[in-house]
């Protein structure tokens, strides 16, 4: 049987989609300003993902300052991510305000991890472990609130009582916060 094997450039096409999705969400013309605004810190925040996705990938693993270079970038998502954390969330956008600080939080302990992981004397394959899985559920976080920003609110997020008001039900993808 013959292998196929997709060339580098489209996997990473492929995980920016979701990133590049929320530009088209937000380009429609807008009439009110906490929403116009909202919508141009976002698209800030997305195009900040995907440059930092573009040079953690060009880092030569063999260099010298290969870490240095890896945690550098990491420390600029971690305060990419406390910034889009810290965005007022417009109204009509359920749980966006609580996953993203949820997501920032755990691109925090990630980084924290990875500093521990690669920053020491010996690499720590557990901490390593630990940071992407933290890594993973930020970005788990950050699914869920361009699902949201789409109009479509995970099934088992959130749970509606009364008149609309929510009780947050944690992501099926971590621990509950």
């Amino acid at each position: 049987m013959k292998t196929l094997t997709v060339p580098r450039k489209y996997i990473i096409a492929l995980r920016l989609l979701p990133f590049l999705s929320i530009l088209f969400l937000l380009s429609g013309c807008g009439k009110n300003p906490e929403l116009d605004t909202y919508k141009a810190n976002m698209e800030q925040f997305f195009e900040n993902m995907k440059v930092y996705d573009s040079a953690i990938n060009s880092i030569d693993s063999n260099s010298e300052t290969a870490v240095s270079e890896l945690l550098s970038l990491l420390d600029s998502m971690d305060a990419s991510f406390a910034q889009m954390a810290s965005l007022e969330v417009p109204d009509g956008f359920p749980g966006v305000s609580e996953l993203a600080d949820d997501a920032s939080m755990y691109m925090t302990e990630a980084v924290s991890c990875f500093h521990q992981a690669y920053g020491g004397e010996s690499f720590d394959a557990y901490m390593e472990d630990i940071a992407r899985q933290n890594y993973r559920f930020a970005n788990v976080r950050l699914q869920y609130i361009l699902s949201i920003l789409h109009g479509n609110i995970p099934e088992g997020l959130f749970t509606y009582e009364d008149e609309g008001t929510g009780s947050g039900d944690a992501p099926e993808d971590g621990p509950a916060s």
